[in-house]
């Protein structure tokens, strides 16, 4: 087994134990996502700098703002990684501020949507992005009203935070999803399978390759008898189509860290299930493979927060990072070599509480 792989594996279980003994009162997906940050940037968790980071949480942010809220651990944990805490939450306040605008439901996904810009360092390009953002859901409102949901809303920031231009994502979006539902018979409900095509979006490259080669991974892990997720499990699959490992590597890898993690306290069988073990092994595969630390200085794991928040599966936890950090200097780059061709560039809820 990769030692890299197997070092995250003891990382992880280190750092989510540490803060569920700290925070048993929290749920405990969270205080797994929680570790998984720290364990994304290699760091080991520091429960003191947490409580630190915690009152500081308070002091700048109101009573029912939804950053206090949910996301509480991600937010502390992120703060905890950064240079300057008390700066990071103000920033992520701010761009907060900016999303929900006071126009509509505030919801924790817009939190989540805050930290990703902060994350990327981006907070001073909000208003934009916020307007991006609101352009895509527009246009993904007309195609798949049903499917469209606050549920989106960190996903579509990320859509929004990449070199596209609204018209090419949503037509990206949807030619995935009639490619996967439609042709590739893709065994899956229509929302994990809209958030797979809305994840394949972010990355540029010919939509049906993408499909297809997530197609592949998750039939070969069939083959080997250790099937998938199929319901949000399968989005996860979506952050390793970068990952530069042929698929029957990539799979092996995958399964020598779910065998790694089984014999870890919180991933037994008798405290998790085999699919959604066989998915944080194919977070931290993906990471170890995949991640551009340069890009993000610190590992967050933004958009699958999202499912746990919604008390589902935590799908894709390795998205903010894994395709924020591959796909989007890759976008920029594509877009420069494509300016001959005339290749389009960017254009620059339901939790109820009040910031």
């Amino acid at each position: 087994m990769n030692e890299a792989i197997n070092e995250k594996c003891e990382l992880l279980l280190k750092n989510s134990s540490a803060i569920r003994n700290k925070y048993f009162f929290d749920d405990a997906h969270m205080c797994l996502i929680a570790g998984l940050i720290f364990t994304s940037a290699d760091k080991e968790v520091d429960t003191e700098k947490l409580k630190e980071c915690k009152k500081l949480l308070e002091k700048n942010t109101g009573l029912l703002s939804n950053l206090r809220a949910n996301p509480k651990l991600v937010i502390l944990s992120k703060m905890a990684l950064s240079d300057d805490p008390e700066q990071y939450i103000n920033n992520v306040s701010e761009v907060y501020k900016k999303i929900h605008g006071g126009k509509q439901l505030e919801t924790s996904y817009m939190a989540l949507a805050a930290t990703l810009i902060c994350d990327l360092g981006r907070q001073d390009e909000a208003e934009d992005l916020v307007v991006k953002a609101e352009q895509i859901r527009s246009l993904m409102d007309k195609d798949h009203p049903v499917l469209t949901a606050s549920e989106d809303t960190s996903f579509i920031m990320l859509l929004a935070l990449t070199e596209k231009n609204p018209e090419r994502i949503v037509s990206d979006i949807e030619e995935a999803y009639d490619y996967l539902k439609n042709t590739c018979k893709l065994k899956s409900s229509s929302n994990a399978i809209q958030g797979l095509s809305e994840v394949l979006a972010v990355s540029y490259g010919d939509t049906k390759d993408k499909c297809d080669k997530v197609v592949r991974i998750f039939n070969t892990f069939t083959e080997r008898k250790a099937k998938f997720g199929s319901d949000n499990e399968l989005i996860v699959i979506g952050s390793l189509i970068n990952v530069d490992l042929d698929t029957d590597t990539l799979v092996n890898e995958i399964l020598d860290a779910e065998v790694c993690l089984k014999g870890l306290k919180g991933f037994k069988d008798s405290e998790m299930d085999r699919k959604k073990r066989m998915m944080y092994a194919a977070m931290l595969v993906s990471e170890v493979y995949g991640l551009r630390s340069d890009i993000i200085g610190n590992s967050i794991m933004t958009n699958a927060l999202s499912a746990v928040i919604g008390k589902q599966i935590a799908a894709a936890i390795s998205l903010g990072v894994n395709l924020v950090s591959m796909a989007i200097p890759a976008a920029a780059d594509e877009e420069e070599s494509k300016d001959d061709k005339g290749d389009n560039t960017g254009e620059a809820e339901t939790d109820t509480a009040k910031e």
